[in-house]
């Protein structure tokens, strides 16, 4: 992973993700671009390549979008987009600060190729942002986070900073993530032990509180993939990872008029407790239904009595603070559509027949 010369395209140990990295002896670090396989390529803050690179990045599919994460970050990403027939994205924040013109501009929240765009606050340039591709668990980054010394992360000296401590605040954005890998542009990256770095980068800080936030912080956001039929208007925001909590999950959950937040489900392991923060929830359970109001505090134990869907039917959008236990042998259960969600394979299956213990066997 850590050529000295620029040019020298290595596969890394994720899945269809390659860098090449040149040596900055000032710094005693290496800088470091991507190139990120999908239907549309991706090449993130590009260091001057050799003709052998482009042509492997053409054997894999070619390069799309030649995202550019911050204003300093620019690089060779004009001469490879020349030779490659790619287009540059960058911030509509840095944008205006390129050496030439962008085809596409980001925004928070914004989707490019495979990644979802995360812009943050209070860093060394307006615009610097990151790319999250989640399907990889991992967090694409240029020079918001440094890998240094190697095996961690930092902010860069609060001297290059606008705002440190508004910028390290920004920064949880990217553990509410739970990315298992983050790539940066500056430094060493980090493969498999994001969560554990992540932890420790913003426990170094005493300048900040990185356990807190208000409500009226936490982003919502409004994930297209989830607007199937009566599941549509739902938003949801990460708490617990954004706060570093470790043990109890907690998200913030708002519901528009007519939408249901999930089916109707209960959890072996993991004992849910839902605080109606606003608006009217309807919550139905196997005793009925209940129209909760702000102040309800909802408990739902692990057992089929626990079972709950929750809908608004009301104009105003209702918000709920959701917490339960974190256990990685949870076993979630849809009674309605007799479904069982086995959490740690990611596995949806039908509970019904119920087969014999030698079924297949003989």
């Amino acid at each position: 992973m850590n050529a000295t010369a620029p040019g020298i395209m290595v596969r890394t140990s994720i899945e269809g993700i390659w860098m090449w990295s040149r040596w900055q002896a000032d710094r005693q670090m290496n800088f470091n671009s991507f190139y990120v396989e999908g239907a549309e390529p991706i090449v993130v803050d590009p260091l001057a390549c050799e003709e052998a690179d482009i042509e492997q990045m053409q054997a894999l599919g070619g390069v799309a979008w030649i995202v550019v994460t911050n204003r300093d970050h620019e690089r060779a990403a004009r001469d490879l987009a020349q030779r490659a027939g790619a287009k540059i994205a960058a911030s509509a924040l840095d944008a205006p600060l390129l050496a030439g013109p962008v085809d596409r501009e980001l925004h928070d929240g914004d989707t490019i190729g495979d990644a979802r765009v995360v812009c943050f606050e209070g860093l060394k340039t307006a615009g610097e942002f990151a790319l999250y591709f989640r399907d990889r668990a991992t967090v694409v980054m240029g020079d918001a986070l440094w890998g240094d010394p190697p095996g961690s992360l930092r902010l860069m000296p609060d001297s290059k900073l606008a705002d440190p401590q508004r910028a390290a605040l920004s920064l949880r954005k990217v553990r509410a993530l739970a990315p298992r890998h983050v790539l940066v542009g500056d430094g060493a990256c980090i493969f498999g032990d994001a969560a554990r770095v992540l932890d420790a980068c913003f426990s170094a800080r005493t300048d900040v509180f990185a356990a807190r936030a208000n409500v009226d912080e936490i982003d919502i956001a409004y994930d297209p993939a989830d607007d199937v039929g009566k599941f549509a208007g739902c938003g949801s925001g990460e708490v617990g990872l954004l706060l570093g909590a470790r043990k109890l999950g907690y998200r913030l959950a708002v519901l528009r008029r007519g939408s249901t937040w999930a089916p109707m489900h209960w959890h072996t392991a993991e004992e849910e407790l839902f605080v109606v923060l606003r608006g009217r929830p309807t919550i139905r359970t196997p005793h009925g239904e209940y129209d909760a109001r702000p102040g309800d505090l909802i408990a739902f134990p692990c057992d089929p009595s626990g079972a709950h869907v929750t809908y608004n039917k009301y104009d105003e959008d209702c918000t709920i603070l959701m917490l339960a236990n974190k256990d990685p042998n949870d076993v979630c259960s849809y009674p309605d559509s007799k479904k069982v969600l086995i959490e740690a394979r990611d596995l949806m299956l039908r509970d019904h027949p119920n087969l014999d213990y030698f079924d297949g066997e003989v």
